[in-house]
C-alpha cells in the first residue's frame, strides 16, 4: 500500500471509529430498552440485561457502520480540501484514481466485516437472544421469587410477593389473571410454595381466598375461602426449540430457499427481503464513502467551504437509503421483486462513477494541454 493510501486511510479511520462509537451508543440505548421489560418483569439481574445488550450489538453495528463509513469519509476530505492538502496531491502529479482509492480500499474492508455481521453474527445473536427470552419467560420461579415488587410473568397476569421463607416458600402472595375477557380472579395467600413434578409446575397456596369478578358486570362478585389450592402454572412456559423462527434469526442459505409448501410461519417475501438485505447491505458500505468522495472532490477548491456540497451529498445518500428500504417492504409483499433491492446500491454506484468520471476527464484535458 502506498503511502498516500494509508494517510488518506488514517485521517478516515480516526473520525470513523468517534462516529461508531457515538452512533453504537445512541441506537444501542435505544434499542437496549426493548428488553427491560422482560428483564424487569421475569426478575432477572443486571447481567442478564447485560447479556441481551450484548446480543443487539451486531444488530446495531450493522446499521451504524455504513452511515459511519459515510460520515467518516466526508469529514476526512472535506479536511483534506479545506487544509489544501489535496490540492497539492493533485499539483504534484496524483491521478483522480489516486485520491479515491483510500476511500475504496477503507470501504472495502469495512464492508468485509459488515458481510461477517449480517451472513453470521446477526442471525447468530438474534437466534441467541430470543431463545434466552423464551427461556426466561420459561423459568416460572423467577417470578416469584423476588420479594416486594409487581411482576407480569405473562399477558394478563400480576404476581407480588412481600417476602420469601425457605426454599421455595413464599409468604404474602398475590396473583391477579385476567387472562380470560370475561371474568378476572384475584389470588391472595398467607403463604405458598412453588411444586415441580412430572405433571407441570403449581403454586399451591394456603389460608387465602379467591375472588372473581365477571368483566360484564362488575357487581357480580364471587368470593371462595379455601385452606388450600393449587394455581397451575405450566402454560406460563414455552419451549424454546417448538417456537417458530423468525427471519433475523436464519442463515442466508435457509432464507433463499424455505418455501410456503414448506409450512413457512411467515410469507415467503419476509424471509427474501431478509436474506437480500443480509447481501445488499453491506454494499452501502462501499457506495455511501464513494458518493461522499464525488460530492467534495467535484466541487473543486472554493474559499467559502463546502456545506452545500456536504448537505447534497448526505441528501443523496439518505435518499437512496430510503429507496433500499422501500425496495425490501416491496419485497417483503411480492418475493418476486428482490432485484429492487439492489438498484438503489447500482444508481448510487453509476451516480458516483459518473461525477468522479467526469472529474478525471477534466483533469487529463488540462494535463494534455499543459
Amino acid at each position: 500500500m502506498r503511502r498516500l493510501d494509508r494517510y488518506i486511510i488514517r485521517q478516515i479511520t480516526g473520525p470513523f471509529l468517534f462516529f461508531v462509537l457515538v452512533f453504537t451508543g445512541v441506537i444501542w440505548l435505544t434499542q437496549s430498552l426493548r428488553v427491560i421489560d422482560t428483564v424487569v418483569n421475569n426478575g432477572q439481574s443486571a447481567w442478564v440485561f447485560a447479556e441481551f445488550t450484548a446480543l443487539l450489538l451486531p444488530m446495531v453495528l450493522s446499521v451504524v457502520l455504513p452511515i459511519s463509513a459515510f460520515a467518516a469519509t466526508l469529514y476526512a476530505y472535506n479536511r483534506l480540501v479545506s487544509d489544501s492538502e489535496l490540492v497539492v496531491m493533485i499539483a504534484s502529479g496524483q491521478s483522480g484514481f489516486a485520491l479515491v482509492r483510500p476511500a475504496l480500499i477503507f470501504g472495502s474492508a469495512v464492508m468485509v466485516l459488515t458481510y461477517g455481521l449480517t451472513l453470521y453474527a446477526m442471525p447468530t445473536a438474534q437466534r441467541e437472544m430470543r431463545d434466552r427470552i423464551t427461556e426466561i419467560r420459561g423459568d416460572i420461579a423467577a417470578a416469584f421469587i423476588r420479594e416486594g415488587a409487581f411482576l407480569s410473568p405473562m399477558r394478563g397476569v400480576t404476581v407480588y410477593l412481600r417476602e420469601m421463607g425457605g426454599p421455595g416458600e413464599m409468604f404474602g402472595v398475590f396473583v391477579q389473571d385476567e387472562r380470560d375477557p370475561e371474568q378476572s380472579v384475584t389470588f391472595t395467600a398467607e403463604r405458598a410454595i412453588l411444586l415441580r413434578d412430572e405433571a407441570g409446575t403449581r403454586l399451591v397456596m394456603f389460608d387465602g381466598m379467591a375472588q372473581g369478578m365477571e368483566t360484564a358486570n362488575h357487581r357480580a362478585l364471587s368470593v371462595l375461602r379455601f385452606d388450600r389450592l393449587a394455581y397451575d402454572l405450566s402454560e406460563f412456559s414455552e419451549d424454546a426449540g417448538a417456537r417458530a423462527r423468525k427471519p433475523s434469526e436464519l442463515y442466508l442459505p435457509r432464507l433463499l430457499t424455505i418455501t410456503a409448501e414448506e409450512g413457512a410461519p411467515r410469507p415467503v417475501g419476509d424471509f427474501r427481503a431478509e436474506a437480500h438485505e443480509a447481501l445488499a447491505g453491506p454494499l452501502w458500505v462501499l457506495v455511501l464513502p464513494m458518493i461522499g468522495v464525488a460530492f467534495v472532490v467535484t466541487a473543486g477548491y472554493r474559499r467559502q467551504g463546502f456545506a452545500a456540497r456536504i448537505v447534497l451529498a448526505v441528501a443523496v445518500g439518505a435518499g437512496l437509503r430510503v429507496a433500499g428500504f422501500a425496495a425490501k417492504s416491496a419485497v417483503s409483499s411480492v418475493a418476486v421483486l428482490w432485484p429492487l433491492m439492489y438498484l438503489p446500491v447500482l444508481a448510487g454506484c453509476v451516480l458516483a462513477a459518473i461525477m468522479l468520471g467526469g472529474v478525471l476527464r477534466r483533469r487529463g484535458r488540462v494535463e494534455a494541454a499543459g
